[in-house]
């Protein structure tokens, strides 16, 4: 994967980019359209990142390349990922009553109680007596703490995979570039700079000139 157009378009960067729109516009999706619609989302994602790196002279072989790992090896794993923190999300995150204040006094309860009995066996080596009072508040907070907890775990997965998508890109002991391979891509990129400074270069007439010749 041999990037002539700038850091900006490297793997890791543009996988980011995909997968923030993904995530901007998941939580809409219906369960049963989710899979194609992301999948979607991101095909667009990647066709406006291509204009910009087309007018950057980048090569096409390099973004099929890039095309390929985002859409077969990044997508259908975060697409895993995302149906099912959207799934927790919906659902509060599986929670008995969806959390509410009554589940959370109850959590609580269980907490105070649990803690009761752990100081009362005497082979438990805990001499503070607060340690119920504790695991009562952590009951009470038990839905705070497994919102942040899967929260957690599904942006530990997207960075995952650009972190991944970033060390493949960069680890070139598993690329192979040949002399013809690098010459066709320099070949390419200048090929494509060539119309561009053409046009940059054409002198446009004043269209006052005529009317002064008319004039004359």
């Amino acid at each position: 994967m041999l990037n002539l157009a700038g850091s900006s378009y490297d793997s890791g960067n543009v996988l980011f980019a995909v997968l923030q729109e993904c995530e901007h516009r998941r939580r809409a999706l219906l369960p049963n359209e989710a899979e194609a619609r992301l999948r979607e989302i991101a095909r667009a994602k990647l066709a406006e990142i291509r204009e910009s790196y087309d007018e950057c002279g980048g090569t096409a072989g390099y973004w099929e390349d890039l095309e390929r790992e985002v859409l077969e090896t990044a997508l259908p794993q975060y697409i895993l990922a995302a149906v099912e923190q959207t799934r927790l999300e919906k659902s509060n995150y599986d929670l008995w009553r969806q959390g509410d204040p009554a589940a959370r006094a109850l959590f609580g309860l269980i907490g105070l109680v649990i803690g009761g009995i752990i100081i009362a066996i005497p082979w438990i080596p805990i001499f503070e007596d607060a340690f119920a009072f504790a695991l009562a508040a952590a009951g009470f907070l038990y839905p705070e703490l497994k919102k942040t907890a899967f929260d957690f775990r599904h942006a530990r997965t997207l960075n995952r995979l650009i972190t991944k998508a970033e060390r493949y890109q960069k680890d070139q002991r598993i690329h192979y570039v040949s002399e013809a391979r690098l010459a066709e891509e320099l070949d390419a990129v200048g090929t494509a700079a060539r119309p561009r400074s053409a046009e940059a270069g054409r002198v446009i007439d004043h269209p006052t000139k005529p009317r002064e010749k008319e004039r004359a």
